[in-house]
């Protein structure tokens, strides 16, 4: 870890004097007409070998055959065979590592593609975009590609959000062959890139006048017997779920469709860790619910058509779809780690989302305003230094001196941001990773543990929370103003899991790298005790100049 400390990174000085007054970065509000448009290209990598998993354990050894038939995938059998391709007859395994769990988990095939569906907001002289990948993560450096690539858009601000799905490629460098080489490949960063700016250009193609604005929500907690456990759990204490599923359409002046909004936090982790498809998991099903309908054999709803796009929500300690067992409305249960239970529960989330429209209400001139910061949080995480030094983690870090050893006074840091975004009656406080439910909307005294089968403190946990050291409050929900408060996570970086300083806890021998008993595993994969305390004072200062000067 010395040797690390010490190797040569790019030292960028911190900025110079602070300002006489906090500003944003960026920011602007409109007026008069609003107009949007909306779009999806796949962004699945058209180039990576199948395997033959022969232990059925989704890791690749040795001994187990890669079909060495070049990029599509096709062997000289195979029925379209169109001739020999790239890579094909090489002797060379071209891999696609999958995001999530363990390492050296390479892509079989595909299941569902994976997406940047974007939405393009214009009003006056402001210009604004939402894009969402379906990918683990999009880090700080690769959204300002994004912004940089889609550059003669002239879009004054672009968000990238990740839903975070497990089933995907690797975008952030932890999941390669061995723990100490990425998965993340250039040629697939400048894909995805290529992809988010595609899909600008075509929704910046289909704008059209916004006839009218249709925000709702509901409480998914309520759709089952058992609760909120019907499509997660929250598998680490203090149990505290976010249950609010929001919910938004926006129609043209003709009454079509431009594109769905659905918000909610839950990792897309449902096929678990033995998947080797390509997909974007529960995300799959609930955007297609939402454009093209459900279909049970006890009843059937049409969908809405034009681009469904998914927000994530808040997903960290632990919100998770693993261990549940899902009843659908035909009262079919589902346990087991299947494409069926996947698709299940994300249709129920898309019958939520069209409660949420159904009984919503109706805004005919939504106002677009958007303000913008950036700053930097420390790397205390002697796991994430090491990565980040070592290129693993393909990122830049600042405000250190790399002549000296890391430690207590010499901390590097990472460069991040947060946003607000306001659509009407919807208030969007954009987050930076895996945020801890709690910290947004509190729940210590057990009000939020979303089911009656859970106590908010398991009975057995051997490291309890202490809840008497827990803040009071105010909680990050607050802090935004909006009748429809959407805490958007992993937008616009992956910084890991954000988790109140309260109840972190590093393991006595090996912090950083293994986790205290109590399921701390949070901690391992997190920038530090620091992050959630710096991240609180950017809210409070962004959310504070907004409100002063924006309404």
């Amino acid at each position: 870890m010395l040797l690390l400390a010490l190797a040569c990174t790019k030292d960028t000085p911190p900025d110079s004097g602070a300002p006489e007054a906090y500003a944003p970065d960026a920011h602007g509000v409109g007026e008069g007409t609003l107009t949007a448009g909306a779009a999806a290209v796949d962004i699945t990598p058209a180039c990576f070998e199948s395997w033959t998993d022969l232990d059925a354990d989704a890791e690749w050894d040795d001994d187990e055959d890669f079909l060495d038939c070049g990029c599509d995938r096709l062997c000289p059998d195979d029925e379209g065979y169109p001739g020999p391709d790239e890579g094909e007859g090489d002797e060379v395994f071209q891999a696609v590592w999958m995001a999530g769990f363990q390492n050296n988990r390479p892509a079989a095939g595909v299941r569902d593609p994976v997406w940047a569906r974007s939405i393009l907001l214009e009003q006056g002289d402001v210009r604004v975009a939402l894009v969402v990948v379906d990918l683990v993560g999009w880090m700080h450096p690769e959204v300002e590609g994004v912004r940089e690539a889609a550059a003669d858009l002239d879009i004054d601000h672009i968000t990238v959000v990740a839903t975070h799905t497990h089933e995907g490629p690797d975008t952030l460098g932890l999941w390669g062959r061995t723990e100490t080489k990425s998965g993340f490949t250039p040629d697939y960063r400048q894909d995805v890139i290529d992809g988010c700016v595609e899909s600008l250009r075509q929704a910046d193609a289909d704008r059209r006048q916004v006839g009218e604005l249709v925000v709702g929500s509901v409480d998914a907690s309520t759709y089952s017997e058992v609760g909120i456990l019907n499509i997660l759990q929250d598998k680490r204490d203090p149990k505290v779920v976010d249950t609010a599923l929001g919910a938004a359409i926006l129609r043209d002046t003709d009454g079509e469709t431009i594109a769905t909004l659905s918000h909610f936090g839950n990792h897309p982790e449902a096929m678990a860790d033995e998947n080797g498809l390509i997909t974007s998991d529960y995300a799959h099903a609930l955007r297609d619910g939402l454009e093209n309908g459900v279909t049970y054999e006890a009843y059937s709803r049409e969908g809405y058509g034009g681009v469904s796009i998914f927000l994530t929500g808040l997903v960290g300690g632990m919100m998770t779809p693993l261990g549940i067992t899902h009843t659908d409305p035909d009262g079919v249960e589902r346990r087991e780690y299947t494409f069926e239970k996947t698709d299940a529960i994300g249709y129920s989330k898309a019958e939520m989302a069209m409660d949420a429209i159904d009984d919503g209400s109706v805004y005919a001139d939504p106002q677009l305003a958007f303000a913008h910061k950036q700053f930097y949080l420390p790397v205390e995480n002697w796991g994430f230094q090491a990565m980040f030094l070592t290129g693993i983690i393909n990122r830049e870090i600042y405000n250190y001196d790399d002549a000296s050893p890391l430690g207590e006074g010499n901390i590097p840091e990472a460069k991040t941001e947060i946003n607000v975004l306001q659509l009407g009656p919807i208030e969007l406080l954009t987050l930076p990773g895996e945020v801890l439910p709690e910290l947004a909307v509190g729940g210590y005294d057990g009000s939020r543990v979303g089911t009656t089968y859970d106590d908010v403190i398991e009975e057995d946990n051997p490291n309890p929370p202490d809840l008497s050291a827990a803040p009071e409050g105010p909680y990050w929900k607050e802090y935004v103003q909006g009748e429809h408060r959407w805490l958007l996570g992993l937008a616009n970086d992956e910084i890991g899991y954000i988790i109140p300083p309260y109840n972190f806890k590093l393991h006595a021998s090996q912090p950083w790298f293994e986790e205290d008993e109590g399921d701390h595993y949070e901690e391992t994969r997190s920038l530090g005790i620091d992050t959630a305390p710096v991240l609180e004072e950017q809210i409070i200062e962004l959310t504070t100049w907004v409100y002063d000067n924006q309404r």
